[in-house]
């Protein structure tokens, strides 16, 4: 088994057909297949072996997915990392998952420099730009993909591979701060989207739009490989904006789209004319967090389309239930369970609690992820019996939809991205003025959420909102940057001195919004 089989496959079945159109320029599935095997063959010759980790650092680009599926032929695991990164959380990936093999762009060399020296296992570093004399070659590991790329006539073959096999390690983070790999084999990938493109009936006729980033796992998942193992194909966008988008859609009949709440809220502020008429679309993903019922119901009527809204997280593939057209639609739900995956609601002992009774949702079956890279403690606590602890807490009604009402986890979802606070309180703690700090979401009408954060400082101490701003914002990724912040005299905790964040939330979001 091997996910990149269905790249080859589609290049036999229908080669000459478009896969990706991208910049208004057409590229068919031999042109894509070809490129994957580029990008194999060359990361082969520079000593790459089945098990190794390559890294993808790279905006939405044709090169994304080639590398994507080219890593995935030579049986190595591919570790996509969100392009807005900067030097702390590059630096951790790249060392924790021991990448062998960096594919970046030259934009990157700035925050990389800061940090090459102290990746040992990092053998080399690929830059996808095509050289120019400006550009200054910094490190020996670097090297352009246009000076070492290999090339054959012959096709390159997907090793073939066990199920369980890793094919990607993801990166999320949990209650210590410090971002953790997920592996997902192939057998999760390809299974989780095989379900995935039944329950909402995509098949060959559908384009995509893909305007979120490649390295987000239900784009991804629900993006690039469901249209691939399909056959479809998709605009791939480098970024969004709601106007240049929306003309697209029409000029080309684009019928399935992916985005964030945010980007429906967004078109929903377009004028209602021919040039945005988006009635070409039939099947609408929501990604990242519950889309309000509001936006929703008006873009369907607006637009005359329907919109899917679906739960998971990273540690199951991503996803766990979906609005399935096979069954009926309950809006205030997060879908049902999709097929071969049980879920349950349980209680802080495992005990299953009664319908329609909140607790933890817990899911079992082929989206459970195989572990967490190198940390088998934190695998063991989220994984048990076979059951995925979610850390969110939901319910289940009679039918078995299922309902969510908050995150244990405490993570914080910006425009579809996650932002977790410990991250955040790591970097707040490191300004020599504050003594303890707390960061929670606060509610956004654009972004679903955005991160705010409490902060006593030390005796004596001076320090201006402005101060710790900057201090973050330059160590961070733009979507992660605190929007507020309130110096308190003191945040609440419990009796064994965790921090009370509901009751912050209580006492200042709740209260008075930001």
């Amino acid at each position: 088994m091997n996910l990149a089989n269905s790249i080859e496959f589609q290049a036999a079945k229908r080669g000459n057909q478009t896969a990706v159109i991208f910049q208004n320029n057409k590229y068919s599935y031999n042109y894509m297949n070809n490129m994957s095997n580029e990008f194999a063959l060359t990361l082969k010759e520079l000593g790459v072996k089945k098990g190794e980790r390559v890294s993808l650092w790279l905006p939405n680009c044709l090169e994304f997915i080639g590398a994507f599926y080219g890593i995935l032929k030579l049986g190595a695991m591919v570790v996509p990392m969100n392009i807005l990164y900067k030097e702390a959380e590059i630096s951790h990936i790249l060392k924790n998952a021991g990448v062998k093999v960096l594919i970046t762009q030259t934009s990157t060399l700035s925050i990389l420099d800061t940090v090459i020296n102290e990746l040992p296992d990092l053998e080399k570093v690929i830059l996808i730009d095509t050289p120019e004399h400006n550009v200054a070659i910094h490190h020996q590991k670097y090297e352009f993909f246009s000076s070492v790329k290999k090339t054959s006539h012959d096709q390159f073959m997907a090793i073939d591979l066990s199920p369980d096999h890793g094919a990607a390690i993801l990166y999320t983070s949990g209650t210590t701060g410090l971002p953790k790999g997920v592996v997902l084999t192939h057998y999760n990938l390809q299974t989780n989207a095989e379900f995935y493109a039944e329950h909402i009936q995509l098949t060959d006729k559908h384009t995509g739009c893909i305007v979120t980033p490649l390295s987000h796992l239900l784009v991804l998942m629900a993006g690039l490989i469901l249209l691939f193992l399909k056959g479809g194909n998709f605009y791939l966008f480098e970024k969004f904006k709601k106007e240049t988008v929306a003309t697209t859609i029409k000029k080309y009949g684009i019928n399935f789209f992916i985005g964030v709440p945010a980007m429906y809220y967004m078109f929903l502020e377009l004028p209602e004319t021919d040039e945005y008429d988006l009635s070409s679309l039939e099947i609408c993903i929501t990604s990242g967090s519950q889309m309000p019922l509001e936006v929703r119901k008006k873009f369907e009527e607006r637009f005359s389309t329907y919109t899917i809204q679906a739960y998971g997280q990273t540690e199951s593939s991503p996803v766990i239930t979906v609005d399935r057209f096979d069954r009926k639609r309950k809006f205030e739900s997060v879908g049902y369970p999709m097929s071969h995956i049980e879920v349950k609601i349980v209680d802080i002992e495992g005990n299953e609690v009664a319908r329609g009774e909140a607790g933890e949702i817990v899911a079992r079956g082929h989206c459970v992820m195989k572990e967490y890279w190198r940390n088998p403690q934190a695998t063991e606590l989220t994984i048990k019996n076979g059951w995925l602890h979610t850390g969110d807490i939901g319910y289940m009604d009679e039918e078995g939809y299922v309902y969510l009402k908050d995150r244990m986890k405490e993570v914080i979802i910006v425009g579809g991205y996650n932002v977790y606070p410990a991250e955040i309180e790591n970097l707040i703690y490191q300004h020599p003025a504050v003594l303890e700090a707390a960061v929670i979401g606060s509610p956004d009408k654009r972004l679903g959420e955005v991160p705010i954060a409490f902060i006593v400082t030390k005796k004596e101490a001076t320090v201006t909102e402005k101060d710790i701003l900057e201090f973050c914002s330059s160590k961070l990724a733009q979507y992660k940057v605190i929007r507020k912040i309130y110096f308190v005299d003191e945040i609440p905790k419990t009796s064994t001195g965790k921090l009370m964040k509901r009751k912050l939330k209580e006492e200042y979001v709740n209260s008075r919004p930001c």
